[in-house]
């Protein structure tokens, strides 16, 4: 079973003894340790969600502290690696344990790059209980830089702009932590929940090769020609797009194609998806 997730933004406060020390409050996003390439070993990674400086020292309090001192149980010299989602990543180490506070100091910045060749924004339609989370999740590993949350008319999910809010604060917590796992150095954009027909109406034309998954399409995935930009993935909700939303998709540019005979779920369409384009195009 993967680690429960948590949940809220990590915040600063500057220490007055010494300009270039800040303070990190949790909680943070559980993880299991993400690792880098090239055949190293597993790293413990870290997601701060503010820009990160060479040879500067920062406290981590609350969850972060706790994370760091009694799940990764590490101590003073103990190692890190913290990115700050802008790309890059720093090296980072322990310097001493106060109370529920750690104090680490950021070393060096490596410009390791863990990005896909392939543009790939996912247009998923939002599913019910956890699915959207798993899609967020499962998408960001496989390397997809923009999610958009669309709002269909077949949609069991409703939320209005509070509760939107919430969930796209809740997805970033999920991305920026799969970002952690995985390697990632650039946490994926992920927009506000918005209707179809609107989407559609700020974004009638692209550059990318637009795709609509459709189970009776007659096109295939795997006969797509290789993009001159991006893609851009259409995912319909658990009762599929509507017959006038499959056809607005099809006036502004999406092309409906399959996946075989079978019927998948909305989450497992996505990813089956993004990991065929990425085989084929990207860096699978």
């Amino acid at each position: 079973m993967e680690p429960v997730l948590a949940c809220r933004k990590l915040s600063f406060l500057q220490n007055p003894r010494n300009y270039s020390r800040r303070k990190i409050h949790g909680p943070i996003l559980t993880h299991q340790p993400g690792k880098l390439l090239n055949g190293k070993m597993p790293e413990n990674r870290l997601f701060i969600d503010s820009p990160v400086r060479t040879n500067e020292e920062l406290w981590l309090s609350g969850d972060a502290a706790r994370y760091v001192g009694r799940v990764l149980r590490l101590r003073p010299t103990g190692k890190l690696i913290i990115f700050d989602g802008l790309g890059g990543e720093y090296s980072a180490t322990i310097l001493a344990f106060r109370k529920q506070q750690v104090l680490i100091s950021i070393g060096d910045k490596s410009k390791r790059d863990a990005e896909s060749s392939l543009t790939v924004r996912l247009l998923q339609c939002v599913s019910r209980g956890d699915r959207m989370d798993f899609v967020v999740q499962k998408a960001t590993e496989l390397g997809v830089q923009r999610i958009s949350p669309i709002l269909s008319e077949f949609s069991v999910v409703r939320l209005d702009r509070d509760r939107a809010r919430k969930k796209v604060s809740h997805w970033m917590r999920i991305a920026q932590s799969a970002c952690e796992q995985c390697g990632r150095n650039i946490v994926p954009r992920i927009d506000e929940p918005v209707e179809f027909r609107r989407w559609l109406g700020d974004n009638l034309s692209s550059d990318a090769t637009r795709l609509l998954l459709q189970p009776l399409a007659a096109d295939s995935l795997s006969a797509v020609r290789k993009p001159a930009t991006g893609v851009e993935l259409l995912i319909g909700p658990e009762g599929g797009l509507s017959d006038t939303e499959i056809s607005t998709a099809a006036s502004a540019g999406f092309l409906a194609v399959s996946m075989g005979p079978r019927v998948l779920r909305t989450e497992t369409a996505a990813l089956t998806a993004i990991s065929i384009i990425q085989s084929r195009f990207g860096d699978l």
